[in-house]
């Protein structure tokens, strides 16, 4: 249950009011009717410089750590693609590094919103090692794709999508994630759609996926459920 955001071609200049807009979202986002307001525990940032795989990560709510978030973007500059995660935690005691998102493997990184209740299920079909005892939703399904016999990322990610769909129980499976090539973004739902959106919307050769519009002036058009985006990173860098 969480926030996410993507950019394709991002640069620090043109997109930082973009990213302290979604910050905000930490104290403001929307939240499941039950829930108390906030997706304070914990973030992550992704993003590609020469070609490799940089990730941040922090069991802090990112409001007490923005200053932190904007040093590491402004010393980046730019990037093909970046990807920031906002987490509300659907686990007890669980708002650490250890589990926020992304989990990644080599030049793979992936970030989820929803859960998974029955992600145990999942476990006896991985065959990648580095699992954790401990893991939870996400990081069983991160590793579900990665163990699957598609080559292409894409490709495993919508073969783990139909198992889950099939065999377990899940309020959403929206994802952002990437290979350093492409930029890829999944919308589904079981419950709840106004929660579990997923915008997309393009300016100055730049794409942005968000899970909530990040700014009026620009055209924000709602992913329909079962979306499957995959942007090719190197065309817009």
């Amino acid at each position: 249950m969480c926030r996410v955001l993507g950019i394709t071609n991002f640069d620090y200049a043109r997109h930082q009011e973009i990213v302290a807009r979604f910050c905000e979202l930490a104290r403001s986002g929307v939240v499941m009717a039950e829930d108390p307001p906030g997706h304070e525990d914990g973030w992550g940032l992704a993003f590609y410089q020469q070609g490799e795989l940089v990730v941040h990560k922090s069991g802090v709510n990112l409001l007490e750590e923005t200053d932190k978030l904007f040093g590491i973007l402004n010393a980046a500059q730019a990037s093909p693609g970046m990807i920031l995660h906002l987490r509300k935690s659907a686990w007890t005691n669980t708002s650490n590094i250890r589990h926020a998102h992304p989990f990644h493997r080599g030049n793979n990184v992936f970030f989820h919103n929803g859960v998974v209740y029955d992600y145990q299920g999942l476990t006896s079909d991985i065959n990648q090692p580095g699992l954790g005892a401990d893991a939870r939703d996400t990081e069983v399904f991160f590793y579900h794709v990665m163990s699957g016999k598609a080559g292409d990322l894409g490709r495993a990610f919508l073969d783990t999508v139909a198992v889950i769909r099939q065999k377990h129980k899940f309020s959403a499976l929206n994802c952002l994630f990437s290979d350093g090539d492409k930029l890829f973004a999944y919308r589904d739902y079981a419950k709840e759609p106004d929660y579990y959106s997923l915008y997309k919307a393009c300016a100055e050769n730049s794409c942005f996926i968000s899970s909530e519009p990040l700014d009026k002036n620009m055209r924000w058009e709602m992913m329909a459920k079962e979306e499957f985006l995959a942007i090719d990173l190197q065309e817009t860098a």
